[in-house]
């Protein structure tokens, strides 16, 4: 085999390990990218999301748009953006504001502490 070829398949499996990389850290159910008229969603089991704290991705200027479903009295709170809602059970509660502000912040229970997402602004 020539050095040429070689380095070419060495370039392509590269490639190959790059690509599939970005379409799994892309296809990650703990990253949700909130689409226009779309509704991130949360549902909260005995006060903890179900599948863990996810990361909200939006572009500054875009809506931010959550969804929180409950089995417990709380208030959700949007760190950064000072954003409140009360939340009861078996009703959802919906949060929608412009994302003006890019940074991470932290969505939680406020009485129970409790993180239940992260909200990630793209400049």
């Amino acid at each position: 085999m020539t050095r040429t070829r070689r380095l070419t398949m060495v370039a392509v499996a590269v490639a190959l390990v790059v690509v599939g990389y970005v379409v799994l850290r892309d296809g990650d159910s703990s990253a949700r990218h909130a689409g226009a008229g779309s509704f991130a969603t949360i549902d909260l089991v005995h006060g903890r999301p179900r599948g863990g704290v996810r990361t909200v991705t939006v572009a500054k200027g875009d809506q931010v748009r959550l969804k929180v479903k409950s089995d417990v009295a709380d208030e959700i709170h949007v760190h950064g953006y000072e954003l409140h809602r009360d939340v009861r059970p078996g009703r959802a509660v919906q949060l929608t504001f412009q994302a003006s502000i890019d940074g991470q912040f932290v969505v939680e229970l406020e009485n129970a502490k409790q993180q239940i997402a992260t909200l990630r602004v793209n400049p």
